[in-house]
């Protein structure tokens, strides 16, 4: 297979005396791997997967496992390396839950050394159903971030999104506005403790993360600051469907097949806007599905089994998403208002290669809309070399996500850091 290098983690667990496996591969964290077996130096483990059974048969050798890869008739070969075991934290960690009305949401606080009261702040993540590290392609964005700011004596919450890890609800339901009284619920969590200084509690969002926490800010009297990482600041459709463009074009994607998502893009949004037209928003979408599953190799078709089956539970997939009320409130939100309306001093960094949020546009209009606003003061800046997740990127696309170190460049935390301190030291 003339893939090159296609990184991928696998984490094996003994259970009993059952072994067991989970993969992370392309982006995707904790796949179960299935017939994991161990005989003797030789391993086997499979990877379920709509293109065809991931086939893995290796041998284990001096800290190495390396062997022969299958699926769907094509083959190729793989080596692991054992990993370094990941240096554990130095800081303790308290186990916390919280609700919000019947919401109830899991997650942790991590603790600087000493007795404090702390200053502390929430982590709010981005889209997607993100478990309290707000792991991304290997890179725990938030467990690193908390052990940082620990290092200079601040306090942090981070949590499972609605709907998984120990949090209860459901994602695709949750408004941006649900997300918000779910940070108020963390803050007011943070506020009951004796270990943390009550009136030097802040926000820092990341992404999505980013537009909510300004909005939990003005509805809560007990933030005193926010930093907003990578946050969009414009609204309506346009920017959302540049974004998922782009995307298809940066991985090779033929011009033909992107016109035809341009057009799915098209219904759905007028569909989201007036309540009409989902059914030929599906169309379009399955037609879409179909013509990809068509340009397939034969073996790999073949092994989807019934291709209308697999394109009804494939298109189903994603109109849950495009339906959702998440997904409504997020086209529909305009994060500039909420922006003008914070009374804290405010923080807002870009990536200068983030394909995701552009540097550029967001970051004018993050500064247009401090310009509007009685912020007592504030800093916004773009971190050179960086991408989405603040890491040091080559060309700042997701693809390369799984190639980059699980760490941020460091200029990142020589912005934020400084600039936080100088918050809770002179709030």
């Amino acid at each position: 297979m003339n893939l090159g290098e296609l990184p991928i983690t696998v984490t094996f667990t003994v259970s009993g005396d059952e072994l067991l496996a989970a993969m992370d591969i392309q982006g995707l964290i904790g796949l179960e791997l299935v017939n994991v077996a161990l005989e003797g130096r030789r391993i086997h483990f499979e990877l379920e997967s709509p293109l065809g059974q991931a086939i893995w048969d290796g041998e284990v050798r001096d800290g190495l496992i390396d062997g022969e890869f299958t699926q769907a008739g094509a083959e190729g070969i793989f080596r692991l390396e054992r990993a370094d075991d990941p240096e554990p934290s130095q800081f303790r960690s308290d186990e916390v839950a919280f609700a919000n009305g019947e919401i109830v949401l899991a997650g942790e606080v991590t603790l600087p050394d000493g007795d404090g009261p702390h200053p502390a702040v929430v982590l709010v993540s981005g889209s997607g159903d993100q478990l309290r590290d707000y792991e991304i392609a290997g890179f725990k964005v938030f467990a690193v971030l908390a052990d940082a700011l620990a290092e200079v004596g601040i306090a942090s919450l981070r949590y499972d999104d609605r709907g998984v890890g120990g949090s209860s609800g459901d994602g695709l339901e949750a408004t941006i506005e649900a997300r918000a009284a779910d940070v108020e619920a963390a803050v007011e969590l943070l506020r009951s403790r004796e270990d943390i200084d009550v009136g030097n509690i802040g926000l820092i969002g990341h992404s999505g993360g980013g537009v909510v926490a300004p909005l939990a800010a003005n509805q809560s009297s007990d933030v005193a600051f926010v930093v907003l990482l990578a946050a969009p600041a414009v609204s309506g459709t346009e920017p959302l469907k540049t974004q998922q463009l782009d995307a298809l074009a940066q991985t090779g994607t033929p011009q033909d097949v992107i016109d035809q998502y341009r057009e799915f893009q098209r219904l759905a949004f007028e569909a989201i806007t007036t309540g009409d037209g989902w059914d030929e928003a599906e169309a379009a979408l399955r037609a879409l599905a179909r013509q990809q599953v068509e340009a397939l190799p034969a073996q790999s078709r073949n092994a989807l089994g019934d291709i209308d089956n697999y394109l009804d539970v494939t298109v189903s997939h994603q109109l849950d998403v495009w339906q959702s009320p998440w997904f409504k409130s997020v086209i529909e939100y305009d994060p500039r208002p909420a922006i003008v309306a914070l009374r804290v001093p405010l923080m807002a960094l870009f990536g200068e290669l983030d394909t995701l949020v552009r540097a550029d546009i967001n970051a004018t209009a993050t500064s247009e809309a401090i310009a509007s606003s009685e912020i007592p003061g504030y800093a916004i800046g773009t971190v050179f070399g960086a991408n989405h997740q603040f890491q040091k990127a080559i060309t700042g696309s997701p693809d390369e996500y799984d190639l980059l170190r699980p760490e941020f460049v460091p200029e990142f935390l020589d912005f934020l850091l400084p600039w936080l301190t100088e918050q809770v030291e002179n709030p």
